[in-house]
C-alpha cells in the first residue's frame, strides 16, 4: 500500500511510546468514520492475490458538550470491543483528534480548522 500523502503510524511502541494516528475512511453507514488505527497488514490469498487491510478502533458520535464553548465536532472512542477490519482502499485521509482533558473520558476534540478540506467534510458544505 502506497499513500499518495498522509504518513499514518500505528505503532504500540514508537520511541517508547504508543502512537496510534486517527483516519478518516468510508463505512457502510458513514461516509465520514473517524478510527484510530492500530495495525495494518496484507493478507496473501490464492492465485498471487493479496488484501490490505487495517484493524481500526472507531470514534462514535455525542451529544455531550463540553462547558467551554467550541465549534469543534467532538466524538467518544468506542470500547475496545469495536475493533473492526476495513479494506485500506477506504481510508481517505488522517485525521487529527485531540484528547478532552478535564472532562469525559475517551471524548476527543476532531481538529476541523486545519484546511480547507477537513472543515468543508465537517460540516457538510458541498
Amino acid at each position: 500500500w502506497r499513500g499518495a500523502r498522509d504518513i499514518l503510524r500505528c505503532s504500540p511502541h514508537f520511541h517508547s511510546v504508543p502512537r496510534f494516528d486517527s483516519v478518516i475512511y468510508e463505512d457502510d453507514n458513514n461516509p465520514l468514520a473517524i478510527g484510530q488505527l492500530h495495525f495494518v497488514f496484507r493478507c496473501h490469498l490464492p492465485g498471487n492475490a493479496s488484501l490490505n487491510l487495517a484493524l481500526v478502533q472507531a470514534f462514535d458520535r455525542t451529544a455531550w458538550r463540553p462547558n467551554t464553548r467550541t465549534d469543534c465536532p467532538i466524538r467518544p472512542k468506542l470500547p475496545l470491543q469495536s475493533f473492526h477490519f476495513i479494506a485500506l482502499e477506504h481510508i481517505v485521509c488522517d485525521a487529527l483528534v485531540c484528547q478532552i482533558f478535564g472532562g469525559k473520558h475517551g471524548m476527543y476534540y476532531i481538529i476541523d480548522c486545519i484546511d480547507e478540506d477537513m472543515y468543508l467534510r465537517f460540516h457538510n458544505i458541498n
